[in-house]
């Protein structure tokens, strides 16, 4: 709904069991459009306390057309008297949505609520679609990150010789920025992010941008562009502080900013796992622990770097404000 009809998202500043505490919001002028999702068709009382709860996070004044999706799993449901029943409710006075979230398919709507049946229809479209050919759509932050990567490791090559294309020289990477305690103690603080963009040879930044290239989009659709951006060098820097503090090696590479955006992951799974279900949040969790292990288990990896990125992402994520740029 973001990436194709301009919805932002948003998050309640408190959540009802019922009810996501994330939302949908489109601005029209001094009136605001807000889907909520829950588990159920929700009542008069509960669309109050959204509408509410709303107007106090975002300081907002103008009209608000509240509509909610509801999520439902038909496969949970005992007997078809009770889908009919589920089917048959309707409240009126609350524009909703029923969806089948495990089939990506609509089972009723309200008539007022043509217009977001058409935009949910566009969506679970392009689902199928994306489903069907396993393509990433690159997001722009992430792209000119993956690309400011790149640039950086041409510039290395060019300036090591063309005898270093494989792996790096070492004082190259110094001069262009590498983290360096003894020089960053001198006062050149600017390595802890020049070190975030260089990289030791080809194989180690394939593996980094091939991670960004995969986690990347995800946190740049769930946040935003701009609360991407922070939470990537947030986390960035904050690995190259552990890094700087708890180890005495040259260091450099973007894992430790990419495990920030694993730990904003965490935080979204977390936060959502009553709605999305725990397996994703068992991913995330997963490729976190296996990554430290694997850190753990090879000499010359910089596991503080990727222990502090992975606190700064998370902690970013939980203090940077909510709303969706």
């Amino acid at each position: 709904m973001s990436q194709y009809h301009g919805y932002k998202i948003d998050e309640l500043s408190s959540s009802n069991k019922n009810i996501s505490s994330w939302c949908l919001v489109k601005e029209k002028g001094k009136c605001a459009d807000l889907i909520v999702f829950s588990s159920k068709l929700i009542i008069n009382d509960e669309a109050q306390w959204v509408i509410q709860q709303f107007r106090h996070k975002e300081n907002y004044e103008g009209n608000i057309n509240l509509s909610n999706i509801a999520l439902l799993d038909q496969s949970k449901i005992k007997n078809k008297e009770e889908l009919t029943d589920i089917l048959s409710n309707n409240l009126g006075s609350i524009n909703y949505v029923l969806l089948d979230y495990k089939q990506n398919v609509i089972l009723k709507y309200n008539n007022e609520l043509s217009d977001l049946e058409k935009e949910l229809s566009t969506c679970i479209l392009k689902i199928r679609e994306n489903s069907n050919s396993k393509k990433i759509n690159v997001t722009p932050v992430t792209l000119t990150l993956i690309i400011i990567n790149v640039i950086m490791y041409l510039i290395t090559v060019i300036i090591s010789g063309p005898g270093h294309i494989i792996n790096s020289d070492i004082n190259v990477l110094i001069f262009l920025g590498a983290k360096v305690n003894s020089l960053i103690k001198d006062g050149e603080y600017y390595r802890l992010i020049t070190s975030m963009f260089l990289h030791g040879g080809i194989i180690h930044l394939a593996l980094n941008m091939y991670s960004l290239y995969i986690i990347g989009p995800l946190i740049e659709k769930l946040y935003g562009k701009i609360k991407f951006t922070l939470i990537y060098f947030i986390g960035g820097i904050t690995a190259s502080l552990f890094s700087y503090l708890f180890s005495p090696s040259v260091s450099i590479g973007a894992s430790g900013a990419i495990f920030a955006l694993l730990g904003a992951a965490l935080v979204f799974g977390i936060k959502m796992r009553k709605n999305i279900g725990k397996e994703f949040l068992r991913s995330i969790f997963s490729v976190i622990v296996i990554n430290l292990i694997i850190g753990f288990s090879i000499p010359n990896v910089d596991n503080f770097g990727h222990l502090g990125g992975l606190i700064g992402g998370t902690i970013a994520s939980l203090l940077l404000p909510n709303n969706k740029d």
